[in-house]
């Protein structure tokens, strides 16, 4: 009797080892499913994320800074430095801080050619931009009236000179042009309808989109 009950102790004590192994491989998967979550969703997601994986395995910290709060911030202090140009928009979307710049305030009719009472309002834009970290994409816009140019095939030629002027102005001004990309969309992102000159004034833009 003793003999097979030291027998079942020892069976019972070679195998408590894959109780041990079983966590090890939940907190495994655990940390790839962390891994692949902060590799597909923003920032915003991956902080929702770090705050409960932070309360299931009871990790006291500081409080992290919302994004949001981080945003309104950045917008208000655009907002003030910005405040004396006309027609400058500024807001938050879902693909980040939308600076919306409209072409009369940049360009002269037909051209990509940066006017010079413009530098100033860009000049005001890009210290700010250094002091916030991120990628930032720069965005040219028109209206849908057919350009008449020995320079510029269309409108998208035209969107896509002045998103070029515009990043070449900021990396004039010290910013690293790995933070940077552009596109010309022409007239094909219309924010108001081309009917009437006052819309179409509106989708002649350039936008710069401090990405989240």
């Amino acid at each position: 009797m003793r003999q097979r009950r030291k027998n079942k102790d020892e069976e019972d004590n070679i195998h408590r080892w894959l109780i041990s192994y079983s966590d090890f491989l939940t907190l495994l998967f655990t940390f790839f499913v962390a891994l692949y979550a902060l590799s597909t969703v923003d920032i915003g997601k991956a902080e929702k994320m770090t705050s409960s994986l932070r309360k299931v395995f009871k990790v006291i910290d500081e409080p992290i800074p919302f994004e949001e709060d981080r945003n309104k911030a950045v917008i208000e202090d655009l907002r003030k430095i910005l405040n004396d140009v006309s027609g400058v928009s500024i807001k938050l979307e879902a693909r980040g801080i939308v600076i919306s710049l409209p072409s009369s305030l940049l360009f002269d009719s037909g051209s990509a050619s940066i006017k010079p009472e413009a530098i100033d309002a860009l000049t005001k834009i890009s210290e700010k931009l250094k002091e916030i970290p991120g990628k930032i994409k720069i965005e040219g816009h028109t209206d849908n009236v057919p350009i008449s140019s020995s320079i510029y095939k269309s409108n998208w030629e035209l969107s896509s000179a002045r998103a070029s002027s515009v990043l070449h102005f900021l990396l004039e001004r010290g910013l690293s042009p790995d933070r940077f990309s552009i596109a010309g969309y022409g007239e094909y992102r219309p924010i108001a309808p081309n009917d009437t000159e006052e819309d179409r004034a509106k989708n002649r833009r350039v936008e710069l989109i401090i990405e989240r």
